[in-house]
């Protein structure tokens, strides 16, 4: 994994866990430590490379994938806007659906000569927009779908969704009502650049996911091996040490496929949307494997509410959904085999 300095690992591994419960419960992280996250430099993660941020991402998420969702977004709007200490929302989904971007595309962009723009309409899923500094925004103007930047204004309304899974992660419904923006796409090409967004995220989910098997073999670790059943510790049957191979086969490889498309990404540019796509669908697969893993080894412990496993266990559903619909990103992957092999 790329390096970050030891003040933001530590963070990252002792002062979330403290407080992921209580984001989770309140659906919010509290102000205070948003600024602390600021201050230490989880939302200046750019000079560190799309590896330092993605770092970072998988750290959180062993213990809390709310926060590494607000750190990752917030990164990918730095690399798209070349701002940074700012806390980004990217919002695109629209209550129509978000499968269908281009079709339910509503929020409209009435844009001047130089690219600034007004703009109206409703977004749904905003990530971090409860938290944020800046807004990027999908809408449509005069010559098609193109992406606009918008600060923090009384014209923008934030409403929280209370959602199961990335509980606190700022999600929200988001209504622009005579917004002033920055045209920062070139005018018609949003979409494609949307989606370029969306990639970040796609390969991100990977991080989160091997954060969270990180955190669900570690919990089980700590909580359930050393306990023994028939005068033998539940560490030694076969049966337990072959689920734990099974997960750590599937972290070592997500993690060398992710290494390896940042790799690409450092050497061009650019993200390869395959890489993205099977980075995502791996995500949900290895999560939800690792946490039911988990909550089977603790036995009636594993059911328990308000428990970090629970929590992993419901926040590793979103990576079979979010960025993108499992299914769809399943035909994409299968048109490319086709492809190739055909």
């Amino acid at each position: 994994m790329q390096e970050l300095p030891k003040e933001i690992e530590d963070f990252l591994l002792n002062d979330v866990p403290k407080i992921a419960k209580e984001v989770d419960e309140k659906n919010e992280v509290p102000k205070a430590f948003i600024n602390n996250m600021k201050e230490i430099g989880l939302f200046n993660l750019r000079k560190y490379g799309l590896g330092g941020l993605y770092k970072a991402v998988r750290l959180a998420s062993r213990s809390s994938p709310a926060i590494a969702h607000i750190i990752m977004i917030s990164g990918s709007g730095s690399l798209k806007s070349g701002i940074d200490n700012s806390i980004f929302s990217v919002t695109i989904t629209e209550p129509g659906g978000g499968t269908d971007i281009k079709a339910n595309l509503k929020t409209v962009a009435e844009e001047d000569s130089e690219g600034n723009a007004i703009i109206n309409g409703e977004k749904i899923f905003g990530s971090n927009a409860l938290y944020a500094d800046h807004f990027i925004i999908l809408a449509q103007s005069s010559q098609g779908p193109t992406l606009y930047l918008a600060e923090k204004q009384e014209n923008i309304k934030i409403k929280p969704m209370e959602l199961i899974s990335f509980r606190g992660a700022g999600i929200s419904n988001v209504i622009y009502q005579g917004t002033k923006a920055k045209r920062i796409s070139k005018p018609g090409k949003g979409l494609r650049e949307a989606l370029e967004l969306i990639n970040f995220g796609r390969l991100g989910y990977g991080s989160i996911a091997l954060g969270i098997a990180e955190g669900a073999l570690s919990e089980a670790g700590k909580n359930a091996l050393s306990k023994k059943i028939f005068d033998k510790e539940l560490s030694e049957y076969q049966s337990v040490k072959w689920m734990y191979a099974e997960v750590e086969i599937k972290i070592k490889l997500l993690e060398s496929f992710i290494d390896n498309a940042v790799h690409k990404y450092d050497s061009n540019g650019s993200l390869d949307p395959l890489d993205s796509a099977i980075s995502k669908v791996s995500a949900g697969e290895l999560a939800q494997r690792a946490t039911w893993i988990g909550v089977q080894l603790l036995g009636g412990r594993g059911l328990s509410y308000g428990t970090l496993l629970e929590r992993l266990s419901r926040d590793s559903r979103v990576l079979d959904i979010g960025e993108g619909a499992r299914e769809v990103l399943l035909d994409f992957i299968g048109d490319n085999a086709i492809k190739k092999y055909k």
